[in-house]
């Protein structure tokens, strides 16, 4: 009988450890697919058109010459310009302070 009881109290608490842990591990995971994107502006101030892409997202976008064009990203992601299929020279690296302000394109060169 003594053997019995123990073994439901040794599982009962190796059951409890197991739910603590889950509770633990599914707010780490949470908080890791939480992200924050913010919109970046960036006014292609230049004299031709330029493509660039997003080498956090993967997505390229046509800058148009005298336009201002909004790209989604993270904090972290890189813009580089694309040119026939590869990734060219670094843009710029995201940050929250980037947020709705617009970037000239011939500052960032």
């Amino acid at each position: 009988m003594k053997n019995v009881i123990f073994t439901a109290i040794l599982s009962f608490g190796l059951l409890l450890m197991n739910i603590v842990s889950l509770r633990q591990t599914n707010a780490i995971i949470k908080t890791e697919m939480i992200t924050e994107k913010f919109d970046i502006k960036i006014k292609n101030d230049t004299d031709e058109d330029v493509k660039v892409i997003n080498a956090g997202s993967g997505g390229s976008y046509s800058l148009t010459k005298n336009a201002t064009t909004t790209i989604k990203m993270e904090e972290g992601d890189k813009l580089h310009y694309y040119n026939k299929g590869k990734k060219g020279a670094l843009i710029l690296t995201a940050s929250k302070d980037m947020h709705n302000k617009v970037q000239l394109l011939s500052k960032l060169k």
